[in-house]
C-alpha cells in the first residue's frame, strides 16, 4: 500500500475493497444494523438486481432511525442516500479525500469502466495516512502545535443516565458523531455513532430506555495538545476511533475528528491554511 518505486503517490486500485457489504432494499432497519455490527463496519450498500442504487451509513441510522423514532422494521431504501458518491479506481488517494470532504462523507463508491466494483472509507485514509512517509499530513510536521488549530473547544456532552434516543437527537441537531458522557462533572466515557447501532440498534434494545453510560467507551482515548497531526493520526489509526479528546495539562480541553485531519490535508494548498499556518511560527 506505498508508493511504488517512481515516486508516484498511491492510487485507488491499491486502497479499494472489493468485498462490499450489500443489503437488499426491503431489508430493514434491523437487518443493516445487525450486518454492521458482525462485520463492524459504517455502511452497506443497497443493490438491486445486480446494482448498487444506494447506501444506507451509521450516520443514517442515528440521524434518521434513533432521533427521529423511525420503527426497526422499516424498509432501508426509505432511509439510504443516493446515487452512490463514487471515484475511478484509476484516481490518486488524495482525490478520494477531497471527494469525502467536501461532500461531508465517510464512503465513496470506487468504480472501473463506469461500474462500482469496490468501495474504501476514511478509516482507510487514516491508515495511508499513517503508514506512508510520502503522505499529505507529514509534509504537515513543521506546523507547531498543530491541534490548537484543529481541537474544538465547545466540546458537547451528555449526562451518563440520559437515554440512547436522546444522545442520538443531540447528534442530529450538532451534526457531530460523537458526545462526551459526563458524571458528578466529570468526563466519564464517549459516545460515538457506532455505540449506537452496534450496541443498540444491532440488538434491537429500545433507544429511549436505554441510558448510554450503558453503552459508552471508557476510558476516553486521548493525546495532548503539544502532539502533531501525524500523531494524532497514528493514534486514531492504532486505536480504530474517529474521535480523540485534546489534553492540556492532563485536563480535556477540546476533541478532534477524523473529518478534521482529512480537512485539513483538503485545505493544505489554500492561501488561508498558510495564513494560519505563518501565524503560528
Amino acid at each position: 500500500m506505498m508508493p511504488d518505486k517512481k515516486g508516484r503517490p498511491m492510487l485507488l486500485k491499491d486502497l479499494v475493497h472489493y468485498d462490499i457489504k450489500k443489503i437488499d432494499p426491503m431489508s430493514n432497519v434491523s437487518d443493516i444494523a445487525k450486518l454492521m455490527r458482525l462485520f463492524k463496519i459504517g455502511s452497506a450498500f443497497v443493490e438491486t438486481k445486480g446494482e448498487f442504487i444506494g447506501i444506507v451509513t451509521e450516520s443514517d441510522l442515528v440521524r434518521i432511525a434513533l432521533a427521529e423514532d423511525v420503527p426497526y422494521d422499516t424498509p432501508v431504501h426509505l432511509l439510504m442516500s443516493a446515487p452512490i458518491i463514487e471515484i475511478d479506481i484509476g484516481k490518486p488517494v488524495i482525490e478520494a479525500n477531497h471527494v469525502m470532504y467536501f461532500n461531508g462523507i465517510r464512503h465513496l463508491g470506487i468504480s472501473e469502466r463506469g461500474k462500482i466494483v469496490g468501495m474504501i472509507s476514511v478509516r482507510d485514509l487514516v491508515y495511508y495516512f499513517s503508514t506512508d512517509k510520502k503522505s499529505p499530513l507529514y509534509e504537515l510536521g513543521d506546523i507547531i502545535k498543530p491541534l490548537t488549530i484543529l481541537a474544538h473547544r465547545n466540546i458537547e456532552t451528555i449526562e451518563a443516565g440520559s437515554s440512547v434516543q436522546l444522545a442520538a437527537q443531540r447528534m442530529k441537531e450538532k451534526k457531530i458523531g460523537s458526545l462526551f458522557i459526563t458524571e458528578d462533572g466529570r468526563y466519564s466515557g464517549i459516545i460515538a455513532e457506532a455505540d449506537l447501532v452496534r450496541k443498540v440498534v444491532g440488538y434491537g434494545l429500545s433507544p429511549s430506555k436505554i441510558p448510554v453510560g450503558v453503552v459508552m467507551n471508557t476510558p476516553i482515548v486521548d493525546i495532548d495538545i503539544s502532539r502533531s497531526v501525524q500523531e494524532a493520526n497514528e493514534v486514531m489509526s492504532r486505536k480504530k476511533v474517529r474521535h480523540l479528546a485534546v489534553t492540556e495539562n492532563g485536563e480535556i480541553v477540546g476533541i478532534l475528528s477524523i473529518r478534521d485531519l482529512i480537512g485539513m490535508v483538503s485545505i493544505r494548498d489554500l492561501p488561508r491554511f498558510f495564513q494560519l499556518k505563518n501565524s503560528l511560527v
